[in-house]
């Protein structure tokens, strides 16, 4: 309910106006004090009773929340504007009084504000008294017995997220393995997986896509999502990063035009025996713009799409109808998603009734796996009068539908639609932002994270002593169990703390979170196309930009601009850069109570940036994440209350940032590009952003390392330090005395190391306990004993170290490291070996053009949870050790021209494991 969001978050922002950031009474003393406390204990009784009512809509109709979501935005406007007021008496006498005029201006005092607001939350009050006390009595006892319970399931929810399954498509599966290897047709081939959505096409390819047969069968794999706001140039350059990567850079990529993209793709895969899949093609015309870039070599390439749609299934030379699941394994999988064979969730006592109700409620699923995991995932955990509720609610809405094919949309539909209202209500408009990002567009996690902060979605109340970010994470694992969410793991092999990289959603989840966006106000996205005429009132737009075209009459609802409290702009499409903004997003300044600022992948080179955004000085939230923006503007550093500003811009664009950062002093989130510059011969100071938690891409030729010792609240940092000794002494005296630093990365540049002194910096870099990750490049010659070696490092990285001493006796004697690289002649002797019980924690090894090494020996029990393999160029290596035969968790072999006799090892290898039932492991041969 988005409406208990809004109420929670502005009486948050009412305690932060009681508080002071040291605990101390803030400076509204007296009646101002009182009133405000009066009003956080008016907004507390109407939070309980919207909680206690969520869900009956004849207790509370939706004008009833319309007027209260708007009551509590306009308390937060009020409340920020005092608090900025105050914060300009703090400074020069010049800032008090253009602040004061601007207060005074606008006809706001925060006395006269409250009388207005108490008169109103009386009006709210006397409905609230008019509701009739045995509904509310009913609403109360059943609240009581879910919501409470629901909010303890969400914090510190279960993490450990089961694999996709597939169950009951084991025939299709053998069917479509057949039409892949054995179909007897060495011209290229179009297979089509046709069925509605969510039935299961997705799933079935993907297990496909990674099986070992198959990756070894074929030279090249690409996969490519195309889904609804097909973009030919972005799906061009999808596929060929996956099939030339190595040989040409992301950058390169990203300069191609789009012609130039499709004579790659198609040399990428020439004559080379190649599967692409193709996942929700919708259109003939999108086939039709990308059906050229696929050589027929006559070598047995194929083709997967995936589609729901009888017209495109029909451009294949094969298609795979995917039918609903009958019982036996609609009954399997729900018991998967539920955990109902799980005696620590479910009471044995319970247990023959649950399965009772549980078959009942998967017949009303129709088939549909998505439908089963989804219901199955609402009632993970969940105690048997629980169980019986859903049913209940099931069978309501089911007694009028007969016809087969009605019932069983229908059946997908709904239960999509009751996993929503079963969310708890803290949790819906989590699960509702996310119709905001375009369709079939993966979402990175942690700027999902970031946004749900800066909306105020994240409630401090779940803090306790975690940080706003990981409540976050708790939030978004309980949508990942209840099967809202597709979700892409992070690398085991990364440092990163966070268990999820990116997600995406399914089209028919998107399409509600999307509807009940709207039809609540909470936001609405413009896209420009046919039946987006005009906009309706809501407090966040979505505006995707690669649909407008310049002199587009679109007419957006200009006196409702002040209620926006977000805008984000999206352009997927890079080809064809635009010049113009629309009209009603020209000029922002009208939009002056935003909070969210958010450009993805906008090109700024044609179209210029908006005029007015310095004047969004409520802004929390400011990013260019993917844009083309060759200057960061000083004017935008007047937000006294952002908290992110995101300026990894795309990585063929340097840009330019003025010494201004400085003054954002509230800024708890900074993400500098990968590549940047200062305007003057000056550092970039950051010393007085003490608040700053995350810093990511902090270079220290352009940024004063001294400031890092004044961001006492730093928790994750990731830097670069090209070569200087003063530099990387700095950084390292800084990275040891910030108290509360969690994770840290650092990358080294041409640090070659012939000198004592440099010597002394290296050893002291090694020893450094609060480095995670260092990637250092330049001769070291010797490495220090493992105990003068950081214990805590999980990735390494040895570029041109030249270490004359096998080092991995020493470096297989640290406990946490999980990835270890050692390339460019890093080891220039001639047997390198892992010793016995060594390496316990590695998931990750690789080595690359190491010239010298002619043998690689491995002792028992050593890399005993190695994942991924790589060894690339190592022209000397004449075998791989075959007692990595004996490690059950090795899933990949990446083999990089090596000579044919490795090559012909690797393959007696692979063939000696799978003997021994480790089907899981693939390997893939490949030019450097």
């Amino acid at each position: 309910m988005t409406t208990v969001s809004a109420v929670r978050t502005v009486a948050e922002r009412l305690d932060y106006l009681l508080l002071a950031d040291e605990g101390a009474p803030a400076r509204c003393a007296g009646d101002l004090r009182a009133g405000i406390v009066q009003l956080r204990s008016d907004l507390s009784v109407i939070e309980k009773f919207l909680i206690e009512a969520d869900g009956s809509n004849n207790i509370i109709n939706g004008d009833f929340r319309k007027r209260v979501t708007h009551l509590a935005y306009e308390i937060e406007d009020a409340v920020e504007s005092y608090a900025r007021q105050e914060a300009a008496r703090k400074s020069s006498g010049g800032l008090i009084i253009s602040y004061l005029l601007e207060y005074c201006f606008t006809g706001r005092s925060l006395h006269k504000d409250l009388y207005i607001f108490r008169s109103r939350i009386d009006q709210l009050k006397h409905f609230m008294d008019a509701v009739n006390p045995v509904a509310r009595a009913g609403t109360r006892e059943r609240s009581s017995s879910s919501n409470s319970d629901e909010q303890e399931q969400v914090i510190g929810a279960n993490t450990d997220h089961p694999r996709p399954v597939l169950i009951g498509m084991e025939e299709n599966k053998e069917t479509l393995r057949s039409y892949l290897l054995e179909g007897g047709k060495p011209e290229l081939s179009v297979i089509a997986i046709r069925g509605m959505g969510g039935i299961g096409k997705t799933t079935l390819v993907k297990l496909l896509y990674n099986d070992p047969l198959l990756v070894k069968h074929f030279d090249n794999r690409a996969w490519a999502a195309i889904g609804q706001d097909f973009q030919a140039r972005d799906i061009l350059e999808t596929m060929l990063l996956s099939l030339a990567s190595g040989l040409l850079s992301k950058n390169e990529i990203a300069e191609m035009e789009t012609m130039e993209l499709m004579e790659q793709l198609y040399q990428a895969q020439k004559g080379r025996r190649y599967l692409i899949v193709l996942d929700d093609l919708l259109s003939e015309e999108a086939w039709d713009n990308l059906r050229f870039a696929f050589p027929d070599d006559c070598n047995g390439s194929r083709i997967l799409i995936t589609t729901w749609s009888i017209r495109v299934a029909a451009i294949a030379t094969d298609v795979l109808e995917v039918r609903p699941l009958g019982m036996a394994e609609s009954w399997q999988l729900f018991k998967i998603k539920s955990e109902l064979d799980d005696p620590d969730h479910i009471q044995h006592i319970a247990a023959d009734k649950m399965e009772v109700i549980g078959k009942e409620i998967v017949g009303h699923c129709a088939g549909v796996p998505l439908a089963v995991a989804v219901i199955g995932g609402i009632l993970r955990a969940r105690n048997l009068e629980y169980w019986d509720l859903i049913l209940h609610k099931l069978q309501q809405d089911f007694q009028h539908l007969h016809e087969d094919f009605q019932r069983t949309v229908k059946s997908v539909l709904h239960t999509i639609i009751l996993s929503y209202k079963e969310l708890p209500s803290h949790l819906k408009p989590c699960f509702i932002y996310l119709g905001h990002f375009p369709p079939d567009q993966a979402i990175s996690v942690e700027i999902l994270y970031l946004l749900w902060m800066a909306e105020g979605l994240i409630s401090v109340r779940d803090a306790s002593d975690k940080a706003r970010i990981e409540v976050a994470e708790d939030y978004f694992n309980e949508l990942v169990n209840r099967s809202l969410v597709i979700v892409e793991e992070q690398d085991q092999a990364s440092s990163s703390r966070r268990l999820f990289k990116s997600c995406q959603v399914h089209d028919l989840i998107r399409d509600l979170c999307e509807w009940k966006g709207t039809r609540e106000e909470f936001f609405q996205v413009i896209d420009f196309g046919p039946g987006n005429k005009k906009s309706s009132p809501t407090h966040r737009v979505a505006v995707y930009l690669n649909k407008f075209e310049d002199g587009n009459n679109f007419s957006v609802n200009v006196p409702e601009a002040k209620h926006i409290r977000a805008i984000l702009f999206f352009d997927t499409d890079k080809s064809l850069p635009r010049s113009t903004w629309p009209r009603e997003f020209s000029d922002l300044k009208g939009f002056q109570w935003t909070r969210v600022l958010n450009f993805d992948g906008v090109d700024f080179r044609a179209r210029k940036l908006p005029t007015g955004i310095e004047k969004l000085v409520y802004l929390r939230y400011l990013s260019f994440r993917g844009c083309y923006l060759l200057e960061f503007p000083s004017s935008l550093s007047n937000f006294p209350f952002l908290e992110t500003l995101d300026l990894r811009v795309r990585v063929s664009c340097v840009i330019t940032i003025p010494n201004v950062l400085r003054k954002l002093s509230r800024l708890r989130h900074l993400y500098f590009p990968l590549a940047f510059r200062s305007d003057t011969k000056d550092k970039l100071k950051l010393d007085c952003l003490k608040k700053l938690e995350i810093l990511e891409n902090f270079n220290a030729s352009i940024c004063d390392a001294d400031d890092l010792l004044q961001l006492e609240n730093l928790q994750i940092l990731t830097g670069i330090v090209d070569g200087h000794n003063l530099d990387l002494k700095n950084t390292i005296s800084s990275l040891n005395r910030v108290k509360l630093l969690g994770r840290s990365s650092i990358v080294v540049k041409n640090f070659d190391s012939y000198s004592v002194e440099r010597l002394s910096i290296v050893a002291a870099l090694l020893e450094c306990n609060a480095l995670n990750t260092l990637d250092i490049e330049g001769y070291i010659g010797e490495l220090p004993l493992h105990r003068e070696i950081g214990s805590n490092f999980t990735e390494l990285v040895f570029n041109g170290s030249e270490f004359r001493q096998d080092p991995m006796p020493v470096l297989g004697k640290l406990p946490n490291l999980r990835s270890l690289v050692l390339c460019n002649d890093a080891f220039v002797g001639k047997k390198m070996v892992c010793c016995e019980l060594n390496f316990p924690q590695l998931r990750r090894l690789k080595l690359a053009t190491l010239h010298l090494i002619e043998e690689l020996e491995m002792q028992t029990g050593a890399l005993a949870r190695l994942t991924i393999l790589t060894i690339e160029q190592c022209d000397r290596l004449e075998m791989i050790p075959y007692k990595l035969a004996g490690i059950p968790t090795l899933t990949t072999l990446m083999i990089g021209s090596m000579p044919e006799g490795f090559q012909n090892g690797v393959n007696k290898l692979i063939e000696e494991m799978r003997e021994s039932a480790n089907d899981e492991l693939t390997v893939t041969f490949y030019d450097c």
